[in-house]
């Protein structure tokens, strides 16, 4: 079977990791927007999601496409909270799916290296902490296309303010994401990835 072929499996496992970050997102996630009304303040939260982006790059073992439909599922998951703009606005939301497609691209090549000198934990923190230094970043570039001036400022401002915390929390999110890819793989409910050497 091709590694392009999807299965039921891969299917549940999007939508079950879409969900979770939905329900991550909708009981803690948004908010220290939905609290203070300021753009970015989501950021300090970031644990919970590092975990869940962690785990699912290290769950779909360098498979193609997975984390970008799992990011799209996402992103229309997440239109009535406050996690990427106001409630309802689907324009915000569209730098979510654009960040999906980055990380997919880069996390999936990058895990057979990863894999055949087994350094998943590296990968599994790595994933975690350039994932949550990119998305701020994504979010300037089309925030500035979409949003006022002094919008981006105060964003930009904010993602500054919580820059330490925001590596912190993604390093310890990726162990922790690790941590339970491993008791996963324990039980046996993810079979590894048997490296083909060409």
């Amino acid at each position: 079977m091709m590694d392009t072929l999807w299965s039921s499996r891969d299917l549940a496992l999007v939508i079950l990791l879409a969900v979770a970050s939905f329900a991550y997102t909708a009981l803690v996630g948004q908010l220290a927007w939905l609290f203070t009304g300021i753009p970015g303040s989501n950021l300090i939260f970031t644990i919970g999601h590092a975990i869940l982006i962690s785990l699912a790059l290290l769950i779909y073992q360098g498979k193609r496409w997975r984390f970008f439909l799992q990011h799209i599922l996402f992103a229309i998951l997440i239109i009535p909270t406050y996690l990427q703009g106001t409630p309802f606005e689907v324009l915000p939301r569209l730098g979510i799916v654009m960040h999906g497609i980055q990380a997919d691209i880069l996390f999936n090549t990058l895990y057979g290296f990863f894999n055949e000198r087994n350094k998943l934990v590296c990968l599994s923190v790595f994933i975690a902490v350039e994932f949550f230094l990119a998305a701020p970043f994504i979010n300037i570039l089309w925030f500035s296309l979409i949003y006022p001036p002094v919008f981006v400022t105060v964003f930009i401002s904010t993602i500054l303010l919580l820059l330490p915390v925001i590596i912190v929390e993604s390093l310890i999110g990726g162990l922790i994401g690790y941590k339970i890819y491993q008791r996963v793989k324990k039980v046996g409910l993810i079979k590894d990835k048997q490296i083909q050497k060409r």
